[in-house]
C-alpha cells in the first residue's frame, strides 16, 4: 500500500511535536539557599535562560545546606550526580566528576571575576567551578539605638578600634536599653575575620602555599576575643549552650551589633523595625573584611555537559549576574556586572559599604578563604574556639590545635 507523502508529513509533524524541541534537555539542578528571596531569584534565573533557550529546560531541587558535601560524595558513587550544583567548595572527593569549565570557556574566563574568590575556582591548570557570588562579613548596627543614647558612629574614612568599639557598644546598650551590645555568628569564617583584624592569617599568600601562624599573636587575638564573649555577648552564646539566636536578636532590636556579613542585608531589608547600618567595622592593627561567597559547578557524569556548561556562563555572566544577584541583595562576583538597582536605599548603601571593606582588606582575607586546604581547617578552628571559650582547653592549645590541622590540610587539598 502507497502511503501518501501529505501523510508521511503529518506524522512526521506529530511525532515532533511529540517529542518536544530538536535536541531538547532537562537539567538537574541541585541548590541550597543562602537567603530567603534567593529560592526565587534562582527559579527567575532558570525562566529567563529557558526563554532564551527554550530547548533547555530545568528540575530544580532546593535541599538543605547541611550535609552538602557528603550528598555530592554519594551521587558521584551513585552515578546520580546533578547536572549543575552551587557549592561552597570543591573537596577532593568530587574533584574527578567536575567539567573543567577552562576547556569550555578559555584560559582567561576567571579574570571576569574578584580574584580572591575567583583563585578558590582553580585547580592546578583546571577551572573546575565558576564565581557565582561573593559575600563580605563585617558588623551591622543598630543606628536607632546609637541615636538614642546620643553615641555617634564614626565615618567609613575615620572608622574605630576595637576598644573604641566595645565602649561606644556598651555606653549604647545602657543608654538605649538594648539587651546585649554585640551579637556574633558562630562560625569559624565569621570568627577568623578578628584574627586577621590584627595581622593574622593561616597560609602564605601565593604559591606553593605554606603555613605562616604565628602561635603568640594568634593567641594574644583570641584572647581578646573570649573576653568579648564575657562582657559583650550573651551568655553562653560561643559554647552553645544559649538558645540565643543572633539573627533573631538583632532583627528585634535586641542588640546594638552584629558581626556576621552581606548575606543579611535582605533580611534586614524586609524585617527590621528600626534604621540600621552596615559598618564601620571595628580593627585592631588592621582593618579587614574576609572574603566568602559560593560557586556553581557541572558534573561530566551525565549527558548534558554542554548544555550545563553554557547555563554557568550564561549565569555568571553580567546579565544572569543581575537576574540572580538582586532578589537576595547579593554581591555579584563578576565585576563586570556593575551597580545593581535593589530598590531599597539602605540596602544597596550597606552593600555598598560591605563591598569597600573588602576592597580595603589585604589579600590575606581572600587567599586564606580561597585556598582549597582551607576546608580541612574550619571544622577545626570552631571546635577548638568554642573550646577555649568555655575553658575546656587553653588559647595556646586551641590555637596549637589550628596550627596542626592546617599543616595537615595542605597534604590533604592535594
Amino acid at each position: 500500500m502507497k502511503t501518501s507523502s501529505k501523510f508521511v508529513a503529518a506524522l512526521s509533524l506529530a511525532a515532533a511535536m511529540f517529542a518536544g524541541p530538536a535536541g531538547a534537555s532537562e537539567l538537574k539542578v541541585l541548590w541550597y539557599l543562602g537567603a530567603d528571596a534567593e529560592e526565587q531569584s534562582i527559579k527567575d534565573a532558570l525562566a529567563a535562560y529557558t526563554a532564551k533557550n527554550p530547548e533547555t529546560t530545568f528540575d530544580l531541587q532546593i535541599v538543605p545546606y547541611d550535609g552538602i558535601e557528603q550528598k555530592f560524595a554519594q551521587f558521584v558513587a551513585s552515578g546520580t550526580a546533578p547536572d549543575i550544583t552551587k557549592t561552597s567548595s570543591m573537596r577532593p572527593v568530587i574533584r574527578p566528576y567536575l567539567v573543567d569549565l577552562k576547556q569550555h570557556f578559555g584560559p582567561d574566563y576567571l579574570k571576569d571575576f574578584v580574584p580572591g574568590w575567583a583563585m578558590g575556582a582553580e585547580l592546578g591548570d583546571k577551572v573546575i567551578a565558576a564565581p557565582l557570588l561573593v559575600t563580605a562579613t563585617g558588623i551591622l548596627l543598630n543606628k536607632s539605638a546609637f541615636e538614642k543614647a546620643g553615641v555617634a558612629i564614626p565615618s567609613a574614612e575615620t572608622g574605630w578600634t576595637w576598644d573604641e568599639f566595645l565602649t561606644a557598644t556598651k555606653t549604647v546598650q545602657e543608654k538605649a536599653g538594648v539587651r546585649y551590645p554585640l551579637v556574633w555568628d558562630v562560625s569559624a569564617s565569621r570568627w577568623i575575620v578578628h584574627q586577621f583584624q590584627y595581622g593574622n592569617h593561616i597560609y602564605s599568600e601565593t604559591a606553593p602555599y605554606k603555613v605562616v601562624m604565628d602561635d603568640a599573636a594568634w593567641t594574644a587575638a583570641l584572647d581578646k576575643f573570649i573576653d568579648i564573649t564575657k562582657t559583650h555577648m550573651p551568655p553562653g552564646q560561643w559554647s552553645g549552650s544559649s538558645a540565643d539566636n543572633p539573627k533573631q536578636l538583632f532583627t528585634s532590636g535586641q542588640a546594638v551589633a552584629w558581626m556576621s556579613g552581606s548575606w543579611q542585608v535582605s533580611g534586614l531589608a524586609a524585617n527590621a523595625a528600626f534604621d540600621w547600618q552596615a559598618g564601620p567595622t571595628p580593627h585592631g592593627t588592621v582593618k579587614s573584611s574576609i572574603f566568602g561567597g559560593d560557586y556553581v559547578m557541572a558534573f561530566d557524569t551525565g549527558e548534558h555537559v554542554d548544555e550545563a556548561t553554557a547555563f554557568i556562563k550564561w549565569l555568571t555572566s553580567p546579565e544572569g549576574q543581575a537576574i540572580f544577584c538582586k532578589a537576595p541583595m547579593y554581591i555579584p562576583a563578576n565585576l563586570h556586572t556593575g551597580a545593581l538597582d535593589l530598590g531599597n536605599d539602605k540596602a544597596s548603601a550597606a552593600l555598598q559599604a560591605m563591598q569597600k571593606e573588602l576592597a580595603d582588606s589585604p589579600v590575606y582575607a581572600a587567599t586564606d578563604q580561597g585556598n582549597e586546604a582551607m576546608q580541612y581547617v574550619w571544622d577545626t578552628i570552631k571546635q577548638s574556639v568554642i573550646q577555649a571559650v568555655t575553658g575546656q582547653i587553653t588559647s595556646a592549645d586551641a590555637v596549637a590545635a589550628i596550627h596542626k590541622a592546617a599543616d595537615a590540610s595542605l597534604e590533604a587539598s592535594k
